[in-house]
């Protein structure tokens, strides 16, 4: 196998998982609890428990994990620009090679 199709090949696994690592959703996420009605809440409703109010502790918990950097997607970011890299290069050094004039003897 030459050098330029194991770079292609290379490139292909890297932009597979990388944008299987971005489109994955992250784990962890925390599940907002409700509080009875006339208890202090966040002002914000869970509209997957019919629209109840949501306690403040819980909210405060989701907004710190959405607003936390999701490390699988940075991974697969930069997986998908390595790939994109790789291919590249293997583009170029395939032509390269190519047109590359004949040996003065």
């Amino acid at each position: 196998m030459s050098t330029k199709k194991k770079l292609l090949l290379v490139a292909a696994v890297m932009l597979v998982v990388g944008i299987f690592l971005m489109v994955l959703p992250s784990p962890g996420e925390p599940a907002l609890e409700c509080v009875p009605e006339g208890q202090p809440s966040s002002g914000f409703q869970d509209a997957d428990q019919d629209n109840c109010p949501v306690s403040i502790e819980s909210y405060n918990d989701y907004a710190e994990w959405s607003s936390s950097p999701k490390w699988d997607n940075i991974g697969g970011l930069v997986l998908v620009l390595g790939g994109l890299g790789v291919g590249v290069t293997a583009l170029v050094r395939g032509r390269s090679k190519r047109t590359k004039p004949p040996a003065q003897a």
